[in-house]
């Protein structure tokens, strides 16, 4: 089967994070399925006004995910929280829709597909990743520097994930975000 994301983004992590999807792509060719599965992810300005959509395109046997995604919200998330936001919104998404053509796959089919690809995501960190596991560590009173190092993330991340434990809303870009926006545009 052939498993694809492709994207509409700018000033995010997003293109960064479709690029940790490659392997997942190149797997999937491996699997069985009777239809092939293409996302295209959006982050794009609210006032756009553009929804998150599906369809299935009976004669090329393939499902089409068109996922929106607020560029004002994912502008303040750091890349760890867009990586684990995204993962959870791909997987409930793809549960829901590929539930929705069950006359194309029946239920044991679908589950296979989902097992594998929630598998991959949970071995890649984009399921109950990085963050999820400083928070636990945080919330057991471990210290920032000691969850910096056995989690080997930069201690500016941890002291942000504590911050945003506390209710601390950011307002302005995150500099994973600045970071990305100098990299080479992503093309669709």
């Amino acid at each position: 089967m052939k498993l694809v994301f492709t994207l509409d983004t700018h000033g995010t992590c997003v293109g960064q994070l479709r690029d940790e999807l490659l392997p997942l792509e190149e797997l999937a060719n491996t699997w069985k399925f009777p239809y092939d599965i293409f996302f295209v992810l959006r982050v794009l300005p609210e006032s756009y006004g553009r929804t998150t959509s599906r369809r299935f395109e009976s004669r090329d046997h393939t499902l089409e995910l068109d996922i929106s995604i607020s560029y004002e919200q994912y502008q303040r998330m750091s890349k760890h929280e867009q990586r684990e936001v995204l993962g959870s919104h791909l997987c409930n998404y793809l549960s829901e829709s590929v539930a929705k053509y069950n006359k194309h796959a029946d239920k044991e089919t679908q589950n296979q597909l989902l097992d594998l690809v929630k598998k991959w995501m949970l071995e890649n960190n984009w399921l109950n990743g990085k963050l999820n596991q400083a928070r636990k560590l945080l919330s057991q009173d471990m210290g920032l520097y000691e969850v910096s190092q056995k989690l080997q993330m930069p201690l500016e991340e941890i002291e942000y994930i504590l911050l945003r434990m506390n209710d601390y809303e950011p307002t302005d870009v995150h500099p994973d975000n600045i970071v990305a926006g100098k990299a080479p545009p992503y093309h669709l």
